[in-house]
């Protein structure tokens, strides 16, 4: 049969159609098989409704570079769509979302199944499954509370495997499709995992920095009020209500402090030039010179006097009448020059008795002042000594208070980004909201056309086996090319052509 295909295409097309006539017992049996097993399946496999739904991605702030509260915005060149794309998708295909949106609709719900106790032929299978792909080491070793048994960690497994996330990138466009035997469970699912999608973007995207600065506030307005109230007990500790005050008043009391000593000093120099003034004229007055001055000695002088002329007037011109009247009247002149100089003595005595007292009260005075003034200066030394400690107090304050402001600013500011950020509409937008779909996927039609096409195809494979591997000639032509001799003729046996043993009777020339 090596030169069969030499022949026209007329007859190895009736040679295969010959072979098929003959092998259509068995092209029809593998036919059934083939089609029963696809029905079978067909049957056994439950449809999926699908539930679609579309996202559009836009360009949001949260895509740009955010910077810190208070740090100047640095324009930079933001991520390309193609990013945003997968960024997206990425979330929508996370396990936890997945679980989050399991766990609210609930495992019995969605897949029912996985709480079912599997039957031994379904319990088999899945041992056999498992230890084929653990041989083959497609399955990863279960850890505690995961493990391959567990119901969640199955559902979420089935879950990725139904959804369908589909990226566009000329478009911005996600595509998103869930299937679920349940069709209200599809749509209901593919609701959910929009809204906890959007949610969880949120929650991800979010930059909320208000109380952060919201604490530093707190710290540093503390900070302030102790700097206050440090400010306010120095101040009533050192009886400051206001410092540049406080230091004016004291200069002037020490100005007039020491103008009054000033004018004390000038008394007690005055009243001592007059005391040495009224203690000369005294000495003038009594004649003492070396004593002390005494109102009292121009008298003694006086009457020593009187009594040496009595004396020699009685010695020497005794019972001469002019003599006794020249020596009354001589009495008489120097009774009234002592009287007179008497008189003088006791003024200037007084009057020296006064200056000296009111040296007295000036020294006192003088003393007074001088003590005053002392104190005072110790006052304004200590009060130049505490100038630098009220500044360096003031100064925290002024530092703190700035801060506080710029804090406050930052606050004011965070907050009202926050706000804005927070009802702003999502970049986000669902432009196809999940429905419940009407139909569901034509599972079962394919199956049945893979079952079509899988026993057509085995059905020509057998009768392109069967015409190149047999053992005789269907046709003269095929013998007179492979061995060159020309057939007189031939006596088929139709019934035995397809056999094992059948031939074809062929008389050479």
């Amino acid at each position: 049969m090596n030169e069969t295909l030499a022949l026209p295409p007329r007859l190895v097309l009736r040679d295969l159609l010959l072979t098929a006539f003959s092998q259509k017992a068995r092209i029809a049996l593998i036919f059934f098989c083939i089609m029963a097993l696809s029905v079978f399946i067909a049957v056994q496999v439950q449809p999926d409704y699908k539930s679609k739904s579309s996202l559009l991605v836009l360009m949001g702030t949260e895509h740009a570079f955010r910077p810190a509260a208070g740090q100047l915005t640095t324009p930079t060149g933001g991520p390309d769509s193609e990013e945003i794309l997968r960024t997206e998708s990425g979330i929508l295909a996370s396990d936890d979302l997945h679980r989050s949106v399991i766990r609210d609709i609930g495992i019995g719900k969605m897949y029912p199944k996985l709480l079912q106790k599997p039957g031994p032929v379904g319990q088999w299978i899945a041992d056999t499954k498992r230890f084929v792909t653990d041989s083959l080491g497609l399955t990863e070793p279960a850890t505690a509370g995961t493990g391959s048994t567990d119901p969640m960690a199955m559902a979420v497994d089935m879950f990725a495997r139904n959804l369908t996330i589909g990226v566009d990138k000329k478009s911005s466009v996600i595509t998103l499709e869930f299937g679920n035997p349940d069709k209200q469970v599809a749509a209901d699912a593919l609701r959910l995992l929009e809204a906890q999608y959007l949610a969880f973007r949120a929650k991800l995207y979010g930059d909320v920095q208000a109380p952060i600065v919201q604490v530093q506030q707190n710290a540093v307005g503390k900070a302030l009020a102790d700097a206050d109230t440090a400010l306010k007990t120095f101040k009533q500790q050192h009886d400051i209500s206001n410092f540049a005050e406080r230091r004016a008043i004291l200069l002037q009391q020490q100005g007039a402090l020491e103008t009054a000593l000033t004018k004390s000093e000038a008394t007690i120099a005055e009243q001592n030039a007059r005391l040495t003034q009224l203690n000369q004229q005294l000495a003038a007055v009594s004649g003492n010179k070396k004593g002390a001055p005494n109102a009292a000695s121009a008298l003694q002088g006086m009457v020593q006097a009187y009594q040496q002329r009595q004396e020699e007037a009685q010695t020497r011109y005794r019972g001469s009448p002019a003599v006794d009247d020249a020596r009354r009247q001589m009495l008489e002149r120097q009774t009234d020059i002592a009287r007179m100089q008497a008189t003088q003595a006791y003024s200037v005595q007084a009057d020296r008795n006064k200056t000296e007292a009111d040296l007295r009260a000036s020294l006192g005075s003088h003393d007074t002042i001088a003590a005053q003034l002392t104190a005072l200066n110790k006052q304004v030394n200590a009060l130049d000594a505490d100038e630098s400690q009220l500044h360096q107090l003031e100064r925290n304050r002024a530092i703190l208070e700035d801060n506080y402001k710029a804090v406050s600013k930052i606050l004011d500011e965070r907050q009202t980004v926050e706000a804005v950020e927070a009802h702003r509409e999502s970049s986000v937008r669902v432009i196809q909201p999940p429905r419940v779909p009407a139909l569901p996927q034509p599972t079962r039609r394919l199956i049945l056309m893979a079952g079509i096409v899988i026993s057509m195809l085995l059905s020509i494979s057998s009768i392109l086996v069967s015409h190149f591997f047999r053992a005789i000639y269907l046709r003269p032509e095929a013998l007179e090319m492979d061995t060159g001799l020309t057939v007189l003729t031939s006596v088929p046996e139709m019934r035995a052509i397809g056999g094992p043993s059948s031939s074809l009777l062929v008389v050479p020339a």
